[in-house]
C-alpha cells in the first residue's frame, strides 16, 4: 500500500540561460619591500542575490590571499577583501519571472580563475568568477512511496537524522582537509626558506672557490717565473749579468780585455 508524504521544499522555477562571469583587475601598494610573489589564492567568502525590481543584484565577497617573500627569504601573508557586484535582469532567465511571487534566488559559483604578479612595488591581481543563478519558490511537495521502498522502512525524522549526520561528517572532513592544507602550506614555506638558505650558502662557497682558484693561479705563475729565473742564472750567467761560476778569479783577471786585444792586432799588422 502506498503512502504519501508532504514536505515544504524549494522548487526550481527558472535559471540563467548561460553562466555569467565577473572579472576585474586590482592593484595594491605593497606595505614593505618584497622580492617576489610566491603564491596567490582567491576564495569566495560570501555570496548573495538581492532582488531589485525587475532585476537582481549579485554580490560576491572574495578573500585575496597573497604569499610574499621579502629580501631575507621570510614569507608574509597579505590578505585583501573585495566585493564584486553585478545587476542581472529577469529577462536573462529561461522563464519569465515578472509575475512570480515569493521567488528566492540562489547563486552557484562554478569556477574561479586568477593570476597575479609583483611589479613596481605593487601587487597586481586579475581574477574571473564564473557563476549561475537559480530562481526557486517554496511550495508543498508530495512524495509517494511503496511498501518496499526505503522511505517506507524509515520515518521521515530518521531520514533527517541521517542527513544531519552526513552533513556533520562532511563538515569534519572539510575541517580536517583545511588543517592538512594549512600544515602542507607551512611545510612548503619552511622548505622554501631552507632552499633559499642553501642557495645563499652555495653562492658563498662558489665565491670562495673562485677566490681560491685565482690565488692558486697567481702562485703558480710566480713559481714558474722564479724557476725560469733560476734556470737562466744557472745556465746563462753572462746573459743574466753575472760572472761564470766555473771560472776562477785569477783566470778572469789574466784574460786580456777587448781593447788590449785590438791594440795588439793593430801592432802586429804594422810589423
Amino acid at each position: 500500500m502506498e503512502q504519501a508524504f508532504s514536505i515544504w521544499s524549494p522548487v526550481i522555477t527558472a535559471q540563467l540561460n548561460t553562466p555569467r562571469r565577473l572579472g576585474d583587475e586590482r592593484s595594491y601598494a605593497a606595505e614593505r619591500l618584497f622580492r617576489m610573489l610566491e603564491d596567490l589564492k582567491i576564495k569566495v567568502k560570501q555570496s548573495e542575490v538581492i532582488p531589485q525590481g525587475q532585476a537582481v543584484e549579485v554580490r560576491v565577497k572574495i578573500d585575496i590571499l597573497c604569499l610574499l617573500e621579502d629580501p631575507a627569504g621570510r614569507m608574509h601573508l597579505v590578505k585583501k577583501e573585495e566585493t564584486l557586484r553585478e545587476r542581472v535582469a529577469y529577462t536573462e532567465f529561461d522563464r519569465s519571472l515578472e509575475r512570480e511571487e515569493g521567488i528566492g534566488f540562489v547563486i552557484n559559483v562554478k569556477d574561479i580563475s586568477f593570476d597575479g604578479e609583483l611589479k613596481g612595488g605593487e601587487i597586481r591581481v586579475r581574477f574571473l568568477v564564473e557563476y549561475t543563478l537559480i530562481a526557486t519558490r517554496e511550495q508543498v511537495v508530495r512524495l509517494w512511496t511503496g511498501e518496499q521502498s526505503e522511505v517506507n522502512q524509515e520515518s521521515l525524522s530518521q531520514l533527517f537524522e541521517r542527513l544531519e549526520a552526513e552533513v556533520s561528517r562532511l563538515a569534519e572532513e572539510n575541517q580536517e582537509l583545511h588543517r592538512k592544507v594549512f600544515f602542507y602550506q607551512r611545510d612548503i614555506s619552511s622548505l622554501k626558506r631552507g632552499i633559499s638558505k642553501l642557495e645563499k650558502r652555495n653562492s658563498s662557497l662558489l665565491k670562495d672557490i673562485s677566490l681560491y682558484q685565482r690565488e692558486t693561479e697567481s702562485l703558480r705563475q710566480n713559481l714558474q717565473e722564479k724557476e725560469s729565473h733560476i734556470y737562466r742564472l744557472k745556465h746563462y750567467p753572462r746573459v743574466a749579468g753575472f760572472p761564470d761560476r766555473e771560472s776562477s778569479p785569477g783566470e778572469q783577471e789574466s784574460e786580456p780585455s777587448l781593447g788590449s786585444r785590438i791594440k795588439r792586432l793593430f801592432l802586429n799588422n804594422l810589423i
